[in-house]
């Protein structure tokens, strides 16, 4: 089984926030996760401010985009040139807008390109798109939402989709913790976003390394 990594995630509201999360944890994680949220796809209207993430380093930038128009964000993505970034597989409308904006990006960065789906979105909807991503990111819970319970037909869906496509990396969001990690990588996945986990703790960066080892022992 390949390595886990570990991502903190941070979900707040302003940038000074996220700047506190983001010390908290920048000297220890490879990758952090932000989330942007519009209020409309997913949550209350959270962090919306890209190009002020430029002030962080941004070969660490794991950007979430839970937003309902993907296509308006192309050109502050491609001036923040985040590691990695997602969006959701239920925001786009119409066949082509995935494709016409995860090419764009891919075009004019170097981010990594994920796609994300909700609990209730079927996993055949992923097919089509996946020889353009580079990896998929299963949500435990409705996104834009800290500290629900999980929904635990995650683990069985992304069992079901490593099977069918064990060379494709799955990211999971939501919930993860001592409690829920080893569902989480025996199902198959490697790049685990954490929260609470992590930064409800004194010491986020031992939080982060304590669930990196718990995961790597898993088998």
């Amino acid at each position: 089984m390949n390595a886990i990594t570990i991502v903190p995630a941070i979900l707040r509201t302003t940038f000074e926030e996220i700047e506190t999360d983001w010390n908290k944890v920048a000297s220890a994680a490879q990758y952090i996760h932000v989330d942007v949220i519009d209020g409309v796809f997913a949550g209350e209207v959270g962090f919306l401010d890209i190009l002020q993430l430029k002030e962080l380093r941004t070969d660490k930038i794991d950007l979430h985009m839970m937003v309902q128009t993907p296509g308006d964000y192309i050109d502050e993505i491609i001036e923040l040139n985040p590691a990695r970034c997602v969006f959701h597989i239920e925001a786009f409308t119409g066949k082509l807008d995935l494709p016409f904006v995860y090419n764009t990006i891919g075009e004019f960065t170097s981010s990594e390109m994920g796609l994300a789906i909700n609990p209730e979105t079927p996993l055949e909807q992923l097919e089509e798109y996946l020889p353009i991503v580079q990896y998929v990111l299963f949500m435990g819970y409705k996104p834009g939402i800290a500290n629900q319970a999980i929904n635990t037909t995650v683990f069985e869906k992304i069992k079901t989709f490593h099977e069918k496509h064990p060379n494709i990396r799955i990211a999971a969001d939501g919930h993860v913790g001592k409690d829920t990690i080893g569902e989480y990588t025996q199902a198959g996945a490697t790049i685990l976003c954490a929260n609470t986990a992590i930064f409800s703790g004194e010491n986020p960066i031992k939080n982060m390394l304590d669930l990196e080892l718990l995961a790597n022992m898993v088998d």
